[in-house]
């Protein structure tokens, strides 16, 4: 709650253009790629950082 207080107050806030170019070229394989694989590895450390924090909440109270 106090987060929400306090992000509206930033005066200097970067304004992003709402129109951004369309890119006009293709690109390449190897950027696709590393796209992908960059993608897919945010998504299995995200899910590996949940399966931890899950165990941590359901095992605690058995060790406390």
């Amino acid at each position: 709650m106090f987060y929400i207080q306090l992000q509206d107050r930033r005066w200097n806030k970067p304004k992003s253009p709402n129109n951004k170019a369309a890119a006009t070229c293709k690109p390449s394989e190897v950027e696709a790629t590393n796209e992908k694989s960059s993608n897919f590895a945010l998504i299995k450390t995200t899910e590996y950082i949940r399966n931890i924090q899950q165990v941590y909440y359901l095992e605690f109270p058995l060790f406390s």
